[in-house]
């Protein structure tokens, strides 16, 4: 893993094959794809991928948990790792109701079991989204849609 600073900014180059963190790490960083593919393990078993703009590893932030998952990448990967602060300074930016929906989201996530509802629909929601900013609502329609196309985690 090779890290490059430029100011404020960190950005990560993982090869083939190369782990981010490991599921039980404390989580000190999320991250936004900005190319490439990770693989997502839990439990050592493959639940799920992602690619570029998607963003992960806020949960252990937002709500001071450990990693639910292992982060591997299956290409060669660049990341922007983003801090505490930055994360809270991004959620800051939405409205009161709009950061209660992504906690909701967010805990939910970290608890789900097999066939577990969503705490609101999707229309609620894109309606809560609708004045906010770009950031705001990809990341907040990114975690609904991990949510409502997961089947079990660990808690």
């Amino acid at each position: 893993m090779k890290k490059i600073k430029f100011g404020e900014t960190t950005k990560l180059l993982l090869t083939e094959e190369e782990t981010l963190f490991n599921q039980g790490d404390e989580g000190d960083k999320a991250y936004m794809i900005i190319s490439g593919r990770l693989t997502v393990l839990v439990d050592n078993v493959r639940v799920g991928s992602m690619s570029d703009g998607e963003v992960f590893g806020e949960l252990a932030l937002l709500l001071n948990q450990k990693r639910s998952a292992t982060i591997v990448s299956l290409t060669p990967t660049e990341l922007i790792e983003i801090d505490k602060n930055g994360l809270d300074k991004i959620i800051e930016s939405a409205s009161d109701n709009t950061k209660k929906m992504i906690f909701q989201l967010c805990e939910a996530l970290s608890k789900r079991k097999e066939f577990q509802k969503v705490p609101f629909s999707e229309s609620d929601l894109m309606n809560s989204l609708n004045p906010e900013n770009e950031l705001i609502t990809k990341f907040a329609k990114q975690i609904y849609h991990r949510l409502d196309h997961s089947t079990s985690h660990i808690e």
